[in-house]
């Protein structure tokens, strides 16, 4: 099993620092950043460092999104980083969370990520094409960049299947079966697009903590655990809340404030306790409890055909603790 975090420079370069350096030198295979640009420091810049940091490791974005870089200037800035690290760059793709929120916009349809993903694998290739309307020249200095396309919904699980080298899929301990269930599901749709479904590199992200006892271990990840609110704003994917529930989401999602996302402490945690949401949202993606709980489920993970698993950090109350621990907990693999 690989590992991996997703680590984000905000009130402190040292720390961010710390992190990636950390996790360079328990080996680490890959380090990506969040693309944030209300509430932290911007995303390539970040990347940069992070290349320098960790001399190894894979570097990429976990994730960007459509509608905040014209596709040539994205391209140009991953083919960028891929010449600095030797060929180490990768680019995490979706619809768009926080960045699309803090310019006031929907998340991107499925039609509108595979226009941007062809465009940029056909930028990533040295080729010219056309943008809403209008011709874009090729990039001089292309390099083919991977994308990973991260993947909640059946149609978004069709889509990574059918167009993407990798996926990144969200998972918590207490949803391993579903996990299962959409790798197979994202199997069966690389098979129907003629692709050999076993060399689809598959990536999951969790808001882990390493703790002795798992209630500490929540109080660790609440920053990251009011964030599984806003992964139930399409159709599909609220009506699958319950009755009960869903309005308290949708009036969260209204409220959330993107210039504190993923904050440790910050107005959205204190939003999802008074509003009643942590107890319902602390088991969507969350692994969280001691090494040998951890091990277990990280076996289990790459039985199913985890390459990878991601540590996310920025909203982290004792991230350092994590790397140590996740490290640990996989040599009792």
């Amino acid at each position: 099993m690989k590992l991996g975090i997703c680590s984000m420079w905000g009130t402190s370069l040292d720390l961010f620092r710390s992190e990636v350096r950390l996790a360079a030198e328990l080996d680490y295979d890959l380090v990506t950043v969040g693309d944030s640009p209300a509430g932290w420091h911007e995303m390539v810049t970040s990347m940069t460092l992070a290349a320098l940091e960790a001399p190894k490791a894979r570097i990429g974005s976990l994730v960007t999104s459509p509608f905040m870089r014209h596709p040539l200037v994205a391209a140009s800035a991953f083919a960028t980083i891929d010449k600095l690290t030797g060929g180490r760059a990768v680019m995490g793709f979706a619809t768009g969370g926080s960045t699309v929120l803090a310019v006031g916009r929907a998340p991107a349809t499925q039609k509108e990520v595979r226009a941007e993903l062809v465009a940029l694998r056909q930028l990533f290739a040295g080729e010219e094409i056309e943008w809403e309307g209008r011709p874009v020249k090729s990039l001089r200095f292309a390099r083919k960049v991977p994308i990973y396309y991260s993947a909640f919904g059946p149609k978004a699980i069709a889509l990574a299947g059918e167009l993407a080298d990798g996926a990144i899929l969200f998972a918590g301990d207490q949803s391993l079966d579903a996990l299962e269930q959409r790798i197979a599901e994202l199997r069966v749709a690389a098979a129907r697009a003629g692709r050999d479904a076993d060399a689809l590199d598959i990536w999951v992200t969790s808001y882990i903590s390493v703790r002795e006892h798992r209630q500490q271990a929540i109080d660790d990840l609440k920053a990251f655990i009011a964030v599984n609110a806003m992964a139930f704003r399409t159709p599909e994917t609220l009506a699958m809340l319950p009755h009960n529930v869903r309005p308290l989401v949708q009036a969260f999602q209204a409220r959330y404030d993107p210039s504190e996302h993923v904050v440790v402490g910050g107005r959205n945690v204190r939003l999802m306790d008074e509003m009643g949401l942590t107890e319902f949202l602390q088991d969507f993606d969350t692994i969280a409890g001691p090494e040998d709980h951890v091990a277990g489920v990280m076996a289990r993970m790459e039985a199913m055909g985890v390459s990878t698993l991601i540590a996310a950090l920025p909203g982290h109350a004792d991230p350092l603790t994590t790397i140590r621990g996740l490290a640990a907990a996989r040599k009792r693999m």
